[in-house]
């Protein structure tokens, strides 16, 4: 008896196996919604003011972490953006920190990595002045306006409040334009 049940599924599993058929894949890398592609991280700007504390809980409530800067790439992509979407906004808090540390070595909380690219403002790093690590403008007025320079990094009190950047990685999807006999859908599938 069981066997005629096989045979009936079998065929149908392979009737619709033929009717959808896979015209076209790539695979895409698109950032969560809200978050801007730079590089190859996601980062979203808040202007909100907050301590580093809150602006940890506020980037983890969106599965992502405070900015971390790897790289110059980074570090160059980000100068070049803030400009362009806050240009009036001096200082972001970072993930970087030497919380219960007994030495001068920082770490990305977002990722647990030691801090090993640290592109310091003039006259940093100051460890007296805090744990935390800001990224931080000089501001310069002038008869024709206020201008900021790159963005560096600087030792601060935790407790003091800026806005924040909070990255997140890419996300990668497989999509598939699917046909079959009377339509076609296209389907993301997470990598």
């Amino acid at each position: 008896m069981l066997w005629p049940k096989l045979v009936c599924f079998a065929l149908v599993a392979l009737a619709f196996g033929q009717l959808y058929q896979v015209a076209s894949e790539e695979s895409i890398a698109v950032c969560p919604t809200n978050f801007t592609q730079l590089a190859d991280k996601c980062y979203l700007l808040d202007d909100s003011w907050k301590n580093f504390y809150e602006s940890d809980r506020h980037c983890r409530s969106l599965n992502a972490g405070l900015l971390s800067i790897k790289n110059a790439i980074e570090l160059k992509a980000l100068n070049d953006w803030l400009p362009v979407v806050a240009p009036y906004q001096p200082e972001y808090w970072t993930s970087g920190n030497k919380l219960g540390q007994t030495g001068n070595d920082y770490y990305w909380q977002s990722t647990g990595e030691q801090a090993l690219f640290l592109p310091w403002a003039t006259g940093q790093p100051t460890p007296a002045s805090g744990d935390c690590l800001s990224f931080l403008a000089s501001v310069s007025m002038t008869p024709e306006g206020t201008t900021l320079s790159a963005h560096r990094l600087s030792v601060r009190n935790c407790t003091k409040w800026a806005a924040h950047i909070c990255e997140a990685p890419l996300q990668y999807f497989k999509t598939q334009l699917c046909l079959n006999t009377t339509a076609f859908f296209e389907a993301k599938v997470p990598v």
